[in-house]
């Protein structure tokens, strides 16, 4: 049954990627200020949760911890896009699979896995092979705040993974606090074209709402750091959506990188059935045993 479980995590986790993946369509489509298409996109997202999902509203500090998260990890990430390349902002966003290991570790007290560190550089080395063309290091700030950008992802994976956690209500929290920034653009809504609110419109539903449901119900049926790992597809869902709508061409090393982030996937879940397979037995000679006893 647990099994079960978890591979429908799995593919939750893969609609968040699909659904992640479209972001960058809407906003390239769209004209407007970042904050405000952020901005009008959240409020759509809140009245997505509100009136469609009806979620339980479930505040603590981990929940609220999450939501902070959230949004620290898309702020940074969109200042980092302005200030480095978009490749180099995505790979090193992606090092949150890293902060997610370097969480776990402090709060386990020890040293991570083998298994982890090798999938870990196996995904990181397919993602900068996948935008070896468009990567820069000369961009000092934006590089520095696609790290900050990751470590606030990671946070994200972590927190909401725990017991407690309620990943729905900290997507709405992150929501609320973004429509703060776009109060400034409020002049210039009457200048929005139709076409521009209905993208607006879109990203709240697609990638704000559905995502984080299906983020949701994922993370609480896998790992953090199999979370992760699944949700980097949307870094090879992306560009094949700006393919398909912009004509834009993958670079040189697209298909060895796609190769290494997709084995990178199934070395981490082979590897981790393996590891569950002993327990699976241990305990189910535990119960025979305490069965005999009685």
């Amino acid at each position: 049954m647990s099994e079960v479980r978890m591979n429908t995590g799995y593919l939750w986790l893969l609609g968040t990627a699909v659904a992640w993946s479209f972001s960058g369509v809407f906003t390239k489509l769209n004209s407007q200020p970042g904050f405000l298409i952020s901005a009008v996109s959240s409020v759509v997202a809140l009245l997505f949760y509100f009136i469609i999902i009806r979620p339980t509203i479930r505040v603590s500090k981990l929940v609220v911890a999450a939501g902070i998260a959230a949004y620290l990890m898309g702020i940074t990430f969109t200042y980092a896009n302005k200030l480095t390349s978009v490749g180099s902002a995505i790979v090193l966003q992606y090092s949150s699979m890293a902060f997610v290991a370097l969480y776990e570790a402090i709060e386990q007290r020890r040293v991570p896995p083998v298994r982890k560190v090798f999938v870990i550089v196996m995904a990181l080395s397919g993602m900068v092979v996948f935008f070896l063309d468009s990567l820069s290091f000369e961009h000092v700030l934006g590089n520095l705040l696609a790290i900050i950008s990751g470590a606030f992802f990671g946070l994200m994976f972590f927190l909401n993974a725990k017991r407690g956690s309620s990943p729905v209500t900290s997507a709405m929290i992150s929501c609320a606090i973004s429509v703060l920034p776009g109060l400034l653009f409020l002049p210039q809504l009457p200048h929005v074209a139709p076409r521009e609110w209905a993208l607006m419109a879109a990203g709240g539903i697609v990638c704000s709402g559905l995502a984080n449901v299906c983020f949701a119900r994922g993370i609480k049926r896998a790992q953090p750091l199999t979370a992760n790992l699944i949700t980097m597809l949307e870094v090879v869902f992306a560009p094949t959506w700006a393919f398909i709508f912009f004509h834009e061409s993958f670079g040189r090393f697209a298909l060895v990188g796609t190769v290494l982030i997709i084995g990178s996937i199934i070395v981490n879940l082979v590897l981790e059935q393996r590891e569950k397979s002993p327990r699976a037995l241990q305990s189910g000679s535990e119960n025979a045993c305490s069965k005999r006893a009685l």
